[in-house]
């Protein structure tokens, strides 16, 4: 278990320093040095861990095209926007979409779900009030984040069923999200290498992670213990980035509001 609270640790270091980037360069900019980043990275370690299964590659590349390329571009301008707790706080409703993509196929919906849908909508409406972050836009970009994550997740378990190889897989991912990056966003702005590529560092190994607990833990495990990371980015917001991070109340309130939900799903 305590692999998986470094994962959620690394997530929140991500964040920060792409508060710290944005206020340099370009949110899409951003992106794209991270996943550079991530992508020599991953593909240096994946040279003797190659795997040419067609059905297995096209998982790894639907799950890196909705979590690296989706996911991280919509949360990159979420935080730029609204900053990084709220940011943080709202892409955390994964669970929610997840278990909402089970009522779908057939799941029911019991008590603790009505809950944990009253916590994390209440702390949605305390975030996106004037009082919160105050911009629509940044909201759903951040829940954007939580629902392509979601997707990408349960593409991980399939894919991590068929060969635990989550460095060539994270590779594959990687590479097609920054090769298709140019072609779909464009930069305004240009600076703040330095934090992206540390951003790229920290997530890139927080994802390895992750792919690895999915191959140990099931999903409703490994979801839960990743969704306090909003909790760790707002302890360290508050020592390195008070100057230009927001904490409102309703921030602060949101945040832990939507925390509770996510865990109250599987602690009840």
């Amino acid at each position: 278990m305590i692999d998986l609270i470094l994962i959620a640790l690394l997530f929140s270091l991500h964040q920060i320093f792409i508060r710290k980037g944005v206020e340099c360069g370009d949110a899409n900019y951003g992106a794209f040095v991270s996943l550079l980043t991530t992508s020599v990275l991953f593909s240096a370690l994946s040279l003797n861990r190659v795997i040419l299964d067609i059905q297995f590659i096209a998982y790894m590349l639907l799950a890196g095209i909705l979590h690296f390329l989706v996911a991280r571009t919509a949360f990159y301008n979420a935080i730029s926007r609204i900053g990084a707790n709220s940011a943080g706080s709202l892409s955390a409703t994964r669970l929610f979409f997840a278990v909402m993509f089970g009522f779908s196929m057939g799941e029911e919906i019991g008590l603790k779900v009505l809950l944990m849908a009253v916590l994390i909508f209440s702390g949605i409406y305390l975030i996106s009030t004037p009082e919160g972050a105050g911009d629509l836009k940044g909201v759903m970009l951040a829940l954007l984040t939580g629902f392509s994550t979601a997707l990408s997740s349960a593409v991980v378990k399939v894919g991590m069923e068929l060969y635990p190889e989550p460095i060539f897989g994270s590779a594959v991912g990687y590479v097609i999200s920054t090769l298709m990056f140019p072609f779909i966003f464009k930069f305004r702005k240009k600076g703040g290498e330095k934090y992206f590529i540390l951003a790229g560092v920290f997530v890139g190994f927080g994802h390895y992670l992750r792919y690895r607990a999915l191959i140990s833990y099931p999903l409703s495990v490994v979801e839960p213990v990743l969704s306090i990371y909003p909790l760790f980015t707002l302890i360290l917001t508050a020592v390195t980035l008070r100057k230009i991070e927001r904490f409102s109340r309703n921030i602060v309130l949101g945040s832990i509001l939507i925390v509770l939900g996510v865990e109250s799903y599987h602690l009840l």
